[in-house]
């Protein structure tokens, strides 16, 4: 667990412990939250609404003093609704940009932030399309007008932070290469769209599909498959998988990442720590992507 988060939630934890009842004024769950008990917002990247779900169960389970409320959108919107005053905790796949940055600045607040996963854009299609493999240059032609590759991109909803991803990865942030590309109503529509069509490419974060434990994950895998990708043309292709993901050799990956904005050791910090610690971890492991640290096994040996 990251030592700034470790130390808040220590020393606020032992200043609880110390002042409990001090003056018998009934605390407000909304201003006067800690770690572990009060109400807090959280905003995420729709992208991620299978990873946080379970995580924000398996939290309010185990306090019940606590009421973490995650409200999913997509990333450009997210990146406007993260400056309202009574957000505590973002989770996105970027960092502040400067005009975050210099809000933040105006409220005194040093925001705190820190990768917790790793996740990937899929690149899906038809299950008899003919496309069996990509490589980046590949992908670049795509979806830009510099080739007539044969098939049309999509993506899975406007606003969304996939395109955004893919103009970083493939033209070095200049949006404006990316000129093939059209946008659907969702994930459920973009596999919809790619399975009844073979001439289409679908890109799609990982973290949609990834949990095979999940049955709604496996019922969008069994309508379109998910190609390998290669760095270069005559690379070596790989499939996104959490050892793909976490030994860099699937190109398409992104950090998934929490942006602590509360100015109090407060619920939004208690969340984080929790995601950032061993419980968290192994729910992302559990979940088919690459956690940032991953959770030690303990194995015992026993001799007949």
């Amino acid at each position: 667990m990251n030592r700034s988060i470790t130390f808040l939630l220590t020393t606020t934890l032992l200043s609880l412990a110390l002042c409990s009842g001090c003056d018998g004024t009934p605390r407000d769950p909304r201003m006067d939250d800690t770690p572990t008990y009060g109400r807090a917002v959280v905003l995420a990247d729709e992208a991620f609404k299978l990873m946080l779900d379970d995580h924000q169960l398996v939290f309010n389970s185990t306090y019940p003093d606590a009421q973490v409320d995650i409200h999913y959108m997509p990333e450009a919107e997210l990146t406007r609704a993260m400056l309202a005053d009574s957000v505590r905790l973002v989770f996105g796949a970027f960092r502040p940009g400067a005009d975050q940055a210099a809000y933040f600045k105006t409220r005194n607040l040093s925001v705190h932030s820190e990768p917790v996963a790793t996740d990937a854009i899929a690149v899906i299609v038809a299950p008899e399309s003919e496309l069996r493999t990509a490589s980046l240059t590949e992908l670049r032609n795509l979806l830009s007008d510099t080739s007539s590759v044969g098939y049309h991109a999509i993506f899975d909803r406007n606003g969304s932070g996939v395109p955004r991803t893919l103009v970083d990865s493939l033209f070095d942030g200049d949006a404006g290469m990316l000129r093939r590309a059209s946008a659907t109503e969702g994930v459920e529509q973009l596999v919809t769209r790619v399975a009844q069509d073979p001439g289409t490419v679908g890109f799609v974060a990982f973290a949609e599909l990834s949990d095979l434990d999940d049955p709604a994950c496996v019922a969008l895998r069994e309508r379109i498959r998910i190609i390998p990708i290669s760095q270069e043309p005559t690379g070596a292709a790989y499939l996104p998988t959490q050892g793909t993901l976490k030994d860099g050799s699937y190109p398409l990956r992104r950090k998934v990442i929490m942006l602590v904005t509360e100015g109090k050791s407060g619920l939004g910090t208690g969340f984080a720590s929790f995601v950032a610690g061993h419980k968290g971890q192994r729910i992302i492991l559990k979940q088919g992507l690459a956690p940032e640290r991953v959770p030690a096994r303990d194995v015992e040996i026993v001799h007949p």
